[in-house]
Parts: C-alpha cells; sequence; structure tokens
C-alpha cells in the first residue's frame, strides 16, 4: 500500500437547479481535515448532503465553490481516475458477465500492468478479504457478503491514497452488516489507509469510526468522536439523531462553581460538570440518555411516574413512562427487579446528576 494520504475539505459547495424549489444546495460550505489514516464517517438522514460530498471527494461531481486535497494536492479539477482514490459502492456494482478475480484484476488492466503482477496483487487482496479459492466464481454465485468482499478487494488492489465508502451495508441483513463493517474496520486498521465513510445508520457509524461528522441540509453541524457526540450533543437534532434521549423540561434555578442547579416539575437536582452556560430562571431542557435514568418503587425521593409500556428486547428492557405531561424512555438491563414495573405500575423515577447536557429552551 501507498503511504496514508489525509484528506482536506475546504468550504465545498454544491447547488442544483430544481423545477419547484428553485436552487437547492446538497452540500453548503462543508469544510473537514481526516488524518492519515483515520476514518471519518459522514453520518445523517437521506438528503443531508453526505453522498453528494463523497461524490465531490472521488471526483464523480464538480463543486460549485471549495477546494478538495489528498495529501497536499489540490485535486479538485481532476477527473475521478486521476485522483488514485478506492470506492466502494452501494450497490456493489460488480461486472456481472466477470469472474471474481477480473472483476478485481479490472483497475489493474487499465493500469496495463504485466499478468504475472495482476496474479499477484489479486491473490493477495482475495486473500485479505477471505475469499482465496474464490476467484472463478461469477457474482450471481455469491452471497451479498461476498460479493461486498470482491467489491472490497477492487476497491484496494489498485493501492489507493485512500478509500471511500457509499453505504456498503445497506443492501445486506442485520447479521452480516454488523459482521462486515468488523472486517472493513479491521482491514482498514490493518492498511492504514485514511477512509471516509457514508452511512444514515447512527450504530454502524459509532461501531467503525474514529470521528463522526453529523450532517443536516448540507453543512456539517458537530463532529467528534461517538463518545463526544453522544454524551454532549450541541443541538436537539444531533442528541436525537445519535441515539435515544430524553430532553426534560426544567428551569435553572442556581449556577456556578461547576454546578448548575435545576428544577424539574417541582423536584431539584444539583448537576456537576455541565459545560452550558445557563442563569438563573433560564428554561432549558436537560439531555438524560435513557440507560442513565434509574426506576424505583413508588414513595422515594424523585419524580412521580407511571409505567406506560414494556418491552422485554432480551439483555435488556425499554420503558416508556409517564412523568406529568411528559414520556420518558428507560433502558435497564433485564433483572429479576424488572417484573414488578409491569404497564400501570406507579414508579419513581430518578434522573442522573452527572453526564447530563443542557440545550436552551428553544433549541
Amino acid at each position: 500500500m501507498m503511504a496514508a494520504a489525509g484528506i482536506r475539505l475546504e468550504r465545498l459547495t454544491r447547488r442544483f437547479a430544481h423545477r419547484v424549489k428553485g436552487e437547492v444546495y446538497a452540500a453548503r460550505d462543508v469544510s473537514l481535515t481526516v488524518a492519515p489514516g483515520e476514518l471519518v464517517t459522514l453520518l445523517g438522514p437521506s438528503g443531508c448532503g453526505k453522498t453528494t460530498t463523497l461524490r465531490m471527494i472521488a471526483g464523480f461531481e464538480r463543486p460549485d465553490a471549495g477546494r478538495v486535497l489528498i495529501g497536499e494536492e489540490d485535486v479538485t479539477g481532476l477527473l475521478a481516475n486521476r485522483r488514485n482514490i478506492g470506492f466502494v459502492f452501494q450497490n456493489y456494482a460488480l461486472f456481472p458477465h466477470l469472474t471474481v478475480f477480473e472483476n478485481v484484476a479490472y483497475g489493474l488492466r487499465v493500469q496495463r500492468l504485466a499478468q504475472d503482477r495482476i496474479a499477484a496483487a489479486v491473490g493477495e487482496v482475495l486473500a485479505l478479504v477471505g475469499l482465496a479459492g474464490y476467484e472463478r466464481q461469477f457474482p450471481q454465485q455469491l452471497s451479498g457478503g461476498e460479493q461486498q468482499r470482491v467489491a472490497l478487494a477492487r476497491a484496494i488492489v489498485t493501492r489507493p491514497r485512500v478509500l471511500l465508502f457509499d453505504e456498503p451495508l445497506s443492501n445486506l441483513d442485520a447479521q452480516l452488516r454488523v459482521r462486515m463493517r468488523a472486517e472493513i474496520r479491521a482491514l482498514q486498521q490493518a492498511l492504514s489507509i485514511t477512509a471516509i465513510y457514508v452511512t444514515h445508520d447512527q450504530e454502524e457509524a459509532m461501531a467503525i469510526s474514529d470521528r463522526i461528522a453529523v450532517m443536516s441540509r448540507g453543512t456539517i453541524v458537530q463532529e467528534g468522536t461517538a463518545e463526544a457526540l453522544y454524551r454532549r450533543p450541541a443541538s436537539e437534532f444531533v442528541a436525537r439523531f445519535i441515539g435515544r434521549v430524553n430532553l426534560v423540561p426544567a428551569r435553572v434555578v442556581a449556577a456556578g462553581g461547576g454546578h448548575v442547579e435545576v428544577e424539574v416539575g417541582d423536584h431539584r437536582l444539583r448537576l456537576a460538570g455541565v459545560e452550558a452556560a445557563a442563569a438563573s430562571g433560564e428554561k432549558v431542557r436537560l439531555v438524560v440518555r435513557p440507560e442513565a435514568v434509574a426506576l424505583a418503587p413508588a414513595g422515594g425521593d424523585g419524580l412521580a411516574g407511571v409505567v406506560r409500556t414494556r418491552v422485554f428486547l432480551g439483555e435488556k428492557v425499554e420503558y416508556q413512562v409517564g412523568v406529568g405531561d411528559d414520556t420518558l424512555q428507560v433502558t435497564r438491563y433485564a433483572g429479576a427487579a424488572d417484573a414488578a414495573f409491569t404497564p400501570g405500575t406507579v414508579v419513581t423515577v430518578h434522573l442522573p446528576t452527572a453526564g447530563v447536557g443542557l440545550l436552551p429552551a428553544g433549541a
């Protein structure tokens, strides 16, 4: 493999003319730096601009403004086949009339390499992706996971500087997706290759990435590690998109000295380590993840609640608990004590006092 190259996007913008909506921005001022050997995921809902951004990096789309740099080279004006990138497509894009060997060898033949070098390179990458011995098979004889491995082998056989993935696992069933994402991550780390990965699946992004860039309406709204985004979302959009969340209405009673005291209903909480600035009397929302909420039998010190639903999911139990006019999501890991909390049960709800984020009430 060639030495890994970093990627830098500088204010990439792509506009389209829409017959009804007029001028539409698919991507707007997208800036991002990916370090050599790093895997960064572009995460967001359909239509947020992540695939358009990836296609501009690859050279399949020409930006209306901004630059794409791979290493220190400005590749914005280069054709896709001059950028030395590997691209793994959502639909695999394998040639059905070619064998596995010829599918993988295609890029090397375009480079006019000698047959012995092609054979050696193809054999090496097929072994790397676990398909040694599959050289004479055709795509239609392979499972979905095997076809994805062929697509991955074809992308890396030319020794690209960077590797781009466009929702590569969306056509696989749930169990196979989990296995393949682990294999992709292990291969990317083994090759120390720089990668940008596009998906709308937040669990997939959290499992595979060094960092995640969350996109909405053509822009990156927050970037960071999976843990940072989960624990410290900067907006309601990010909080809701990265996992399940409760946004609990509250009012600030006092703030200072690294603590914020808030009032939730008629209950007060003293929160530690809250980063957001908040003034006394300000209405806010507490960012509380379901697994941080505790349930106890009725009568204790806490918020009074009523269990509305209980769903058993094997290793965990998920509840919806009514607290006043609000409904809280609660996750408890399965245990004998859960049997008491059936729908209709009156319970005491304990909110955490650490690891809670604050968002302005109107955010």
